[in-house]
């Protein structure tokens, strides 16, 4: 039993011990991939047998006791500011790890495939986000998918090409394409090969799909910190080789539908490791037909992101504005649903009048719906739009005329404004209700007529 403590104990001060070696290997920095090999022999010296496991479990509680020791600046030492350059404008920086989060079949994998294909087309934009990237060499760690998932997001973007009914090739700047067939595990020697292809191919990136499966058979939990240590010591692999990280990670389902960094599933070590994260989610979960997805992101330097996008064909994707806008039109079309009859009827007359595109007047509508409205026609009209305007369904804005003063103009919701509108096309509203005048006091005279002639006819009687 006393055996047992003291070999117990012995055990607890070698890997102590082994801690305060990587501890000097950090502060030496000795290259990556030899700290591995360095500790597993110092282990061996003192009669461990250590997994990647435990070497990594090594690794990262000498790496964070180092992090709470590290001195400050001091006050006359000179700070050099790195300045961010985005890839893809505010979604992935060139140089750092982005972390992109969602639910399984969202479309993570899709929409890097699709900015990619962009970027190696050499558009400048895309979704409305501006493409800096010209012509870098990318490398993806796909065995999260099966060749023929991978086929099916590469081949619409132009990074595949058919060469048979059921034969494919990679095109041009993909460089390597590692899937579920053929896996790759982010082990030391997996970190040494991806930085000689780095070594080889500088400024290039690499596309991490997903975390859990490039972890897989490590050993490691991805809800413990230091199941991030593999991506870290890649990450500081290429780090001098100008490499981009695109790191595809699953979504927790409880947290999908929360800000970026807190929607990341398992440990919040990996998102904190990213310079940016970019959290995917359906714009309405609960409903199965509606394909939106909401982007939104978090990062050190990066503007956060919030627009709405929808895949319309396999990586095929297109911008549907901001999710705030989205949200204040469905909260608006669900108030349109409990109008009443005759609001619904002036608000189709503007949405449907309106694509001239002139806005219209009271006295427009209480003219083109005079059945509905009957006496005081014009004043009923002007209430009924009113009271659109104040419920935000259609917008309003005054004019002043000389001929008649102020009137007040209305036109879709949809309108940025009446920017469209020029004084010709006032004058034309103006025109038609001169128009309106003529009319009535034609119908005013005709029926005066009638009277007249009635009461001749009566007399001659």
């Amino acid at each position: 039993m006393l055996e047992d403590k003291k070999q117990l104990q012995d055990d607890i001060d070698n890997f102590a011990s082994l801690v305060e070696t990587a501890k000097k290997l950090f502060l030496d920095k000795v290259p990556v991939f030899q700290r591995v090999t360095l500790i597993r022999h110092a282990g061996r010296d003192l009669g461990l047998i250590l997994n990647e496991q435990a070497i990594f479990g090594i690794l990262g509680k000498a790496r964070r006791e180092l992090e709470g020791t590290q001195d400050g600046y001091a006050p006359n030492e000179k700070i050099k500011i790195p300045k961010t350059k985005w890839l893809w404008e505010h979604l992935i920086s060139e140089g750092n790890i982005t972390e992109v989060v969602a639910l399984p079949k969202v479309g993570k994998s899709s929409l890097i495939g699709a900015f990619l294909g962009a970027m190696s087309r050499g558009n400048s934009e895309y979704l409305g986000k501006q493409i800096t990237a010209k012509g870098k060499h990318i490398h993806i760690l796909g065995t999260d998918q099966p060749m023929a998932d991978w086929a099916e997001i590469l081949l619409p973007v132009g990074l595949m090409k058919l060469t048979a009914e059921d034969e494919v090739e990679l095109v041009h700047p993909l460089k390597r394409l590692w899937t579920m067939e053929r896996p790759i595990t982010l082990t030391e020697e997996t970190i040494q090969e991806m930085h000689d292809i780095a070594v080889k191919d500088p400024n290039s990136i690499f596309v991490l799909d997903a975390f859990a499966s490039l972890i897989s058979g490590l050993g490691l939990d991805e809800n413990h910190v230091d199941a991030v240590e593999p991506v870290r010591m890649l990450c500081e692999a290429l780090a001098p080789t100008g490499a981009t990280i695109v790191l595809l990670h699953h979504a927790s389902g409880t947290n999908s539908n929360e800000r970026a960094v807190k929607a990341s599933r398992g440990t919040k070590a990996l998102p904190a490791l990213c310079s940016n994260v970019v959290n995917l989610a359906f714009m309405v979960p609960d409903d199965k037909t509606d394909e939106r997805v909401a982007v939104t992101t978090q990062g050190r330097s990066s503007k956060p992101v919030d627009m709405v996008i929808e895949q319309v064909d396999r990586a095929v994707w297109e911008n549907r504005g901001s999710s705030a806008d989205i949200k204040k039109e469905l909260k608006l079309e669900k108030i349109e649903g409990g109008l009443n009859p005759r609001q619904s009827l002036v608000l189709t007359h503007v949405n449907e009048w309106c694509k001239h595109p002139w806005p219209t007047i009271a006295k427009v509508v209480s003219r083109e719906l005079a059945d509905e409205f009957g006496d005081n026609a014009e004043v009923k009209a002007l209430a009924n739009l009113n009271q659109l305007h104040s419920k935000g369904l259609i917008k309003k804005e005054t004019f002043a005329t000389m001929a008649v003063g102020n009137y007040s103009a209305f036109y879709p919701r949809s309108w940025d404004g009446c920017a469209t509108m020029t004084p010709e096309k006032y004058d034309w509203l103006l025109k038609k209700i001169e128009h309106y005048k003529y009319l009535d006091a034609r119908k005013k005279a005709d029926e005066e007529h009638r009277q007249k002639k009635l009461e001749l006819k009566n007399k001659g009687s």
